[in-house]
C-alpha cells in the first residue's frame, strides 16, 4: 500500500519545518510504503500534514488522514472543518489539541505525540563539574518566556546560548545590564552538537493561553541528547550540580528512548489505515 505524506514544509517552500520533519520526514525514514507526496502518483492513503486542500480531499477515493500540531483550528482564514469533515480521521500532537477538536467533530480525533527518529541523536552529554552556561533553542517569537530566568542566570553568571533562526533581544531596556549571551544561528545538521555544548537545557513556561497546546517535543529531544531540561529557577538551581544533571539526563533518556521513537508513530499509523480501509470496505461490500 502507497503512502502519501503532503507536507506542510514543502506547500509552503520550507523544508526544515519542524512539524514536517517530526510528523513526516521521520516517520518515512522508517516506512518503506510512505512517501512525500508526488503529484500524478497514485495512492491509497495520504496523509494530509496541515495541508487545507479541501477539494482534493473530496475527491481522493482513498484513507485521508489531516494531521495537525498546531490550534488551526482557531484561525478564521484556514477551511479547518471543511477539511475535517473531508477526511476520515484528524491526528494531533497533544491531547489538548485532540479535545479542542473533538467537541467540534464526530470525526475520530486521535493523539499521536511528536516522536523522534532516534538515529539522528548521535551524541549524549556527560556531566561533568558546575554549570557555567545554558542552551535554549527554538523560534525567536517563542523566547518571549526567557525573559522571566534572566535575573537568575546573571546572578549565577550563566552564559545563555540561543539557537534561533534569528537572534533575539532579550533586555527590554538595552542600558539595562543583561545576561552573557552567545548566538547561533538555527540549522539542522549542527542542532545537536550545538545543544552539547551546554550544560543544560532551559525551558521556562509560557502564559500564552495557546501554549497548552504545543507538545513536548524540544524536551524530548534535549533528553535523547542526555541533556536535562529547567522550567523554572528552582530547576536552574538544582541543575548547577552535575550529580543532579546526570541523575535526571539518565532517567530521562531511558524514558524518550522507550516512548518516543517514531518507529511507535509509525506502527501506529499502519493499523489506522489498515483500520479505517477494512471500515471503507465493509461499507462498499454492504451496499
Amino acid at each position: 500500500m502507497k503512502v502519501g505524506y503532503w507536507l506542510w514544509g514543502n506547500v509552503h517552500n520550507k523544508p526544515e519545518t519542524g512539524s514536517s520533519r517530526i510528523r513526516g520526514k521521520w516517520l518515512i525514514n522508517h516506512w518503506p510504503e510512505s512517501e512525500e507526496l508526488h503529484y500524478g502518483r497514485k495512492y491509497e492513503a495520504i496523509i494530509f500534514q496541515k495541508v487545507y486542500e479541501v477539494e482534493f480531499a473530496k475527491l481522493f477515493d482513498g484513507v485521508k488522514i489531516l494531521d495537525v500540531c498546531d490550534p488551526d483550528c482557531l484561525e478564521a482564514k484556514i477551511p479547518f472543518m471543511e477539511m475535517v469533515e473531508a477526511c476520515d480521521v484528524v491526528t494531533t500532537s497533544t491531547d489538548a489539541l485532540r479535545d479542542v477538536i473533538q467537541k467540534w467533530t464526530k470525526k475520530p480525533v486521535i493523539t499521536i505525540p511528536d516522536r523522534h527518529d532516534l538515529d539522528t541523536f548521535k551524541g549524549r552529554k556527560v556531566h561533568i563539574g558546575k554549570a557555567k552556561e545554558v542552551c535554549w533553542f527554538g523560534y525567536a517569537h517563542n523566547s518571549n518566556p526567557l525573559k522571566a530566568v534572566i535575573p537568575y542566570l546573571i546572578e549565577n553568571n550563566l552564559r545563555l546560548s540561543i539557537i534561533a533562526e534569528t537572534p533575539i533581544e532579550i533586555a527590554e531596556n538595552p542600558k539595562e545590564k543583561t545576561v552573557d549571551e552567545r548566538y547561533t544561528k538555527w540549522k539542522l545538521d549542527t542542532l545537536n552538537d550545538e545543544i552539547l555544548k551546554s550544560d543544560f537545557v532551559v525551558m521556562p513556561g509560557s502564559r500564552d493561553p495557546n501554549s497548552r497546546f504545543k507538545s513536548n517535543n524540544k524536551s524530548i529531544h534535549s533528553y535523547l541528547l542526555g541533556q536535562p531540561v529547567a522550567t523554572s529557577v528552582e530547576e536552574l538551581e538544582r541543575y548547577l550540580d552535575p550529580k543532579n544533571r546526570q541523575e535526571d539526563a539518565d532517567k530521562n533518556y531511558e524514558m524518550a528512548v522507550r516512548d518516543y521513537d517514531v518507529r511507535l508513530s509509525v506502527k501506529f499509523m499502519q493499523d489506522l489505515i489498515s483500520k479505517i480501509r477494512k471500515e471503507q470496505n465493509a461499507k462498499t461490500s454492504g451496499r
